[in-house]
């Protein structure tokens, strides 16, 4: 079953075009990540499946449901979830105070809440100002956010930029780990080492076109490469396209 569906969709601000007539299907339960190069498209991508952006042109549908009605919309959005960036969340509110305040938005009882912070080990943290995490934790409690309301489908944007190799790690066990088991992950990244080691699949994205849409692996045995990086720079920089 695929959880997102997109066929032939166009987007342009005034006479540029940013997606140029493309279609994918994502299948549930796989991590994948959208990569490329600065204003290929990606963020209008991630905007447009996130419900915040509409097509000029084309379908898209998520978890079964068009984009295009906004009942639809309305019932997508409560099934998603969004990592924020670190910007979006209130510097002075303790932990404890922002999971009330987004469980409050989704109707989310306590006992789930409890579940979260256990899985997320946020217990010693409850009651510290989200401005006084370090950047691992700030990404760890954005990530509990994001699947406090056990979405079916959750959006992470670049969500271990700034972190250390152990930090890096500890994120994507979070991220992989049990309590997110058969749910489906789409993320934006830079780092193409994260891409080969965690990802199912990649959607290249090169000048508003998809140059490749795979597994990791697939990606580099079509290239004859051993390194996704190795892979990615042929693609985006050398225009092949698989």
């Amino acid at each position: 079953m695929s959880i997102i569906d997109v066929r032939n969709i166009t987007k342009k601000y005034g006479e540029k075009t940013v997606l140029d007539d493309i279609s994918f299907a994502i299948p549930a339960g796989e991590t994948v990540a959208v990569v490329g190069p600065n204003g290929t498209g990606k963020t209008t991508l991630l905007e447009i499946l996130m419900t915040i952006r509409k097509v000029n042109n084309g379908t898209v549908t998520i978890l079964g449901k068009s984009t295009g009605e906004q009942k639809s919309v309305d019932a997508i959005r409560a099934k998603i979830g969004v990592m924020l960036q670190e910007g979006g969340m209130y510097s002075f509110i303790k932990l404890k105070e922002a999971l009330d305040l987004f469980a409050s938005f989704y109707s989310v009882g306590k006992e789930k809440i409890s579940r979260l912070v256990e899985y997320f080990e946020l217990q010693p943290y409850l009651n510290t100002k989200f401005e006084k995490l370090s950047g691992g934790w700030k990404q760890r409690f954005l990530l509990a956010i994001a699947f406090l309301h056990d979405p079916d489908l959750i959006f992470l944007d670049e969500p271990t930029t700034g972190l250390d190799p152990k930090a890096t790690q500890l994120v994507w066990e979070k991220i992989r780990g049990g309590v997110q088991k058969d749910k489906t992950i789409l993320l934006s990244t830079h780092s193409m080492e994260e891409v080969d080691k965690f990802c199912d699949r990649v959607i290249v994205l090169n000048k508003g076109k998809i140059a490749a849409n795979d597994s990791p692996a697939n990606i580099k045995k079509a290239l004859g490469v051993e390194f996704f990086s190795d892979a990615y720079f042929r693609l985006v920089e050398g225009g092949e396209k698989l």
